[in-house]
């Protein structure tokens, strides 16, 4: 009998070093899905579905974490947290040299690519892509990605840009250049994984 999953998920990057017993447990029962479909009960494999898919995504966030999780640019990686809900998953973690911090942010439907997430990605792609302006927000260049760099009112930066599949990397630091440099490196760890 499984024990009841929380809606909200709030881990940090060393507790989930390796899959735990449920997640074990919610595995072994996706072999047990096409058993179910071939007997017609459609209800049951859904079920099964589900499980497997909580389960996956768990490890998809850990792995997501271990990427992010490195020193970028002499910045040392602090603790990250993953918070998923009704779809929607972030993944935070702060990066920091000692003097500065370089928060990044990382959203997504749980799912892959038929969640809400990525329309609302596209969404905003679309808006960089067609070169929508808005008062002091200037479209960068970030590889192959439009970002929207913003001045915010402390003096600090924000950097938004809208990954092929539909995620949204947002970073926050004290320089605009630096956000630049950190986002191409983020994204270039995140697509060797994810895929363009």
């Amino acid at each position: 009998m499984r024990s009841n999953v929380p809606v909200v998920l709030a881990i940090a990057v060393g507790s989930l070093a390796a899959p735990s017993w449920a997640q074990a447990q919610d595995l072994e029962g996706c072999d047990e899905i096409d058993g179910f479909v071939a007997a017609g009960d459609y209800g049951q494999a859904l079920v099964e579905l589900g499980w497997c898919e909580r389960a996956i995504s768990e490890l998809h966030f850990q792995k997501i974490l271990d990427i992010l999780g490195v020193t970028i640019l002499g910045y040392e990686p602090g603790d990250g947290t993953v918070e998923a809900v009704m779809g929607f998953s972030t993944i935070e973690i702060t990066h920091s040299d000692g003097a500065t911090q370089v928060r990044t942010t990382f959203a997504s439907g749980i799912g892959g690519m038929q969640s809400p997430m990525a329309g609302l990605g596209a969404l905003a792609g679309l808006a960089s892509a067609f070169g929508v302006r808005e008062p002091g927000v200037e479209q960068v260049r970030i590889g192959r990605n439009t970002g929207r760099l913003t001045e915010q009112s402390d003096g600090g930066y924000s950097l938004m840009v809208t990954l092929s599949g539909g995620q949204i990397l947002t970073q926050e630091g004290p320089d605009g250049d630096l956000l630049q440099e950190f986002a191409a490196q983020t994204i270039s760890m995140l697509e060797e994984y994810l895929g363009r």
